[in-house]
């Protein structure tokens, strides 16, 4: 069916606006989607699904109150009433709140030097059922010629969002993202592997294919090992996992506020080699330019050469330690407070290989699975290896490992960093962020069974 145009979904946020009740303000998100997911398993593809529709969201602030309501569909007919009224309704409802927080105004939302338009691909947009199938087929067909089966799923979508408040911001970005995934299994074990871009045409389903099929080839019959502290090289699907973990509990304002960050402004906590930061206008991401407020985001550095610096903002956050935001909301309001969403893992300045070759004895992993905070303060966690975990010896990766249980603080593997890859993946853990992770070669982590 493809996007609507800009314009069309300008015209009905400022539609919306204009029919608000007097003395009340508001904002208007509008996400036109069209996704596609082929699902496939046993080295078939079994599912084709679609999402394609109109969504408005639009919040309400009068008189110390504020009321939410969503609707999807075309908008036609009375939609609009029914909109505002189920958001007045809403309104009614919520208790008063004195010192509810402004709307941004229109030079927040202002593009600044350095700012990406969003990624967008128009190859992406207008993918088919078949040029899917087709890449489907590249890891089936290595699988298959293994005697593997190949599982996993090729997704494609793209979206338009639109921001308008009554304060005069307008904001609008097209985006899309295709990510292609598999787990391939032999009879005794498995490999992962995914690939993610903003253009189809970047998603290598060869390269993938070559490294889920040697990874599920070389997992095969795993022993058991002691548990332990060992040394690692952890792949980006495993540091990204890290990283997300400390984004999401620590790098924000409002985790800050609350006093659940592990962050101490100005301390070393990490290697001098470890920097992380959030940009959303980094090329090698998945750029976006603003936030759910309208906001234009700015980079922010939590991580510095090992130091903990800043914390991402919104406007209730940014008020209460009267700084400005920095354009990393989610719809409000919440109770997450505002979380960066592309974040990024600086380079080193070795391949994977030179890292590996340095460990004299230690673990390669793969990938993490079902991992879980056990105490965020000190960024603790806990979860399990899986799908291609390998004894490393005299600098060669050797026999598989079973899976392993770990509990590690995140920060204590960090401090110990050996070496860090100048290439970077690309992981898309959630819808709308990404995650730029490198290789690590860290001098210690603990699984515990």
């Amino acid at each position: 069916m493809g996007l609507r145009d800009r314009e069309e979904c300008l015209q009905l946020a400022d539609t919306v606006l204009s029919r608000i009740p007097s003395g009340s303000a508001a904002e208007v998100i509008i996400e036109d989607v069209d996704s596609s997911l082929t699902r496939y398993a046993l080295n078939a593809i079994h599912q084709n699904v679609a999402e394609t529709g109109l969504r408005m969201r639009l919040r309400l602030l009068r008189e110390g109150r504020v009321g939410v309501a969503t609707m999807r569909g075309d908008m036609q007919g009375d939609a609009v009433d029914r909109l505002l009224q189920a958001a007045e309704d809403a309104r009614r409802m919520t208790p008063v709140h004195e010192d509810q927080p402004p709307l941004p105004d229109p030079a927040h939302a202002q593009l600044r030097d350095g700012a990406a338009a969003a990624a967008w691909s128009d190859d992406t947009a207008s993918c088919t059922p078949e040029q899917r199938a087709d890449a489907v087929a590249v890891v089936v067909g290595a699988a298959s010629a293994r005697g593997l089966q190949a599982f996993g799923a090729m997704e494609t979508s793209a979206r338009q969002i639109v921001i308008a408040n009554s304060n005069g911001v307008r904001q609008d970005a097209r985006t899309s993202v295709a990510r292609l995934t598999a787990v391939v299994r032999g009879d005794a074990g498995a490999g992962y592997g995914d690939r993610c871009a903003a253009g189809i045409g970047d998603v290598s389903a060869e390269a993938l294919a070559a490294e889920v099929v040697d990874t599920a080839s070389r997992n095969q019959h795993a022993t058991r090992l002691d548990p332990g502290d060992y040394e690692v090289v952890l792949s980006p699907y495993a540091v990204a996992d890290m990283l997300d973990h400390l984004a999401w509990s620590s790098f924000g304002a409002l985790a800050k506020q609350e006093g659940r960050s592990f962050m101490r402004p100005g301390e070393r906590l990490m290697s001098e080699s470890v920097t992380i930061r959030d940009d959303a206008h980094d090329l090698a991401g998945l750029p976006f330019p603003f936030d759910w407020e309208g906001v234009t985001a700015r980079p922010v550095t939590f991580v510095e050469n090992g130091v903990c610096r800043d914390f991402v903002y919104d406007t209730p956050t940014a008020l209460v330690d009267t700084t400005g935001s920095t354009g990393h909301a989610l719809p409000m309001p919440n109770t997450d407070g505002p979380l960066p969403m592309h974040v990024v893992m600086d380079g080193g300045s070795c391949g994977r290989d030179e890292l590996i070759g340095e460990v004299r004895r230690g673990l390669y992993v793969t990938r993490f699975w079902y991992v879980r905070d056990v105490h965020p303060l000190r960024t603790i966690i806990t979860g399990m290896t899986r799908e291609g975990t390998f004894l490393i010896e005299d600098g060669r990766v050797g026999r598989p490992v079973a899976d392993l249980r770990f509990t590690q603080s995140i920060c204590g593997a960090l401090a110990d960093v050996r070496g860090i890859s100048r290439e970077r993946s690309l992981e898309v853990p959630d819808e709308g962020s990404a995650t730029l992770a490198p290789w690590l070669h860290l001098g210690h982590f603990h699984f515990s069974s």
